[in-house]
């Protein structure tokens, strides 16, 4: 019983956090389409499949570099969540890195989900300080 009530409250989170950072990216189109790139990778490296990282850790580099400040909206903008969107760009570069030196896929996985929580810091940064 208590298992399917610990299945049931992640499903809740993860269904929550996922409408957290809809909502959120609507607002940021750079990051919007970043969040694209990275829900997609992780949400099949979850189901074991690290191919679609594998094939977009560059392209995930490259959307990372265009979440700039000029891009971001104004009421994002503060010390914290500029500190984090760094975070997540040396992030983002790991996981790249290890995809491009062929490290232990265990070790991808784990590195990648890291940058998922790492984004979803971020969104709840910018949502709570709406």
């Amino acid at each position: 019983m208590k298992f399917f009530k610990s299945l049931f409250a992640s499903a809740n989170l993860f269904t929550l956090n996922s409408a957290s950072a809809k909502a959120f990216t609507e607002g940021w189109p750079q990051i919007k389409i970043y969040y694209e790139i990275l829900a997609k990778s992780f949400y099949a490296s979850e189901k074991g499949n690290l191919d679609v990282i594998k094939s977009n850790s560059r392209i995930l580099v490259e959307k990372a570099e265009e979440l700039s400040i000029e891009g971001m909206p104004a009421e994002y903008r503060n010390p914290k969540i500029l500190e984090t969107l760094l975070t997540l760009k040396k992030q983002t570069k790991l996981v790249d890195f290890l995809v491009q030196q062929n490290i232990d896929d265990n070790e991808v996985r784990l590195t990648l989900t890291k940058l998922n929580e790492v984004f979803h810091s971020i969104v709840e940064l910018c949502l709570n300080d709406k």
